[in-house]
């Protein structure tokens, strides 16, 4: 666990904390080795949306790639609060990002490209992914990425 703490460290990778957001939803969910990671925001550390609006009208794909990687800073914080730390991840399967994002948008794999890189940085190895990245119209709370993920627990 120290490792995982120094690697997010000299990446200067804050983990903000969590809070539920609905009846019937929780944050994760663990079935045998695996750990289901619901569709995560880029919120700040007071659990607002640091980021609001469309990439290509409000945000530029520059915007969206800081707001993907708050989304995977919060995805690692999730997974530290389930896990206990991450020690325990064996692997990182697959991420789904979903964009906001103005019709004809063809830049959607950059955007997503700021959330698989922090979980690869915090992670190294383990944390390479199979990702889907998709397009929207508009997303939970007029956020611009929503992200979420399955992680393998070691036994």
């Amino acid at each position: 666990m120290a490792y995982e703490l120094e690697r997010l460290q000299a990446i200067d990778l804050e983990l903000p904390p969590i809070r539920l957001t609905g009846r019937g939803v929780v944050n994760y969910q663990i079935v045998d080795d695996l750990l289901f990671i619901g569709g995560v925001g880029p919120l700040n550390e007071k659990g607002e949306l640091e980021f609001v609006g469309t990439i290509g009208r409000e945000l530029t794909v520059e915007d969206g790639c800081r707001a993907a990687r708050l989304a995977g800073i919060n995805v690692l914080q999730r997974i530290k609060d389930a896990l206990g730390g991450f020690d325990r991840v064996e692997a990182v399967l697959r991420c789904y990002v979903c964009v906001a994002a103005v019709p004809g948008f063809g830049e959607i794999y950059q955007v997503a490209d700021g959330f698989s890189d922090v979980l690869t940085e915090a992670l190294g190895a383990r944390g390479v992914h199979a990702r889907n990245a998709m397009g929207a119209a508009t997303l939970e709370g007029n956020s611009p990425v929503l992200c979420d993920a399955i992680v393998q627990i070691r036994k």
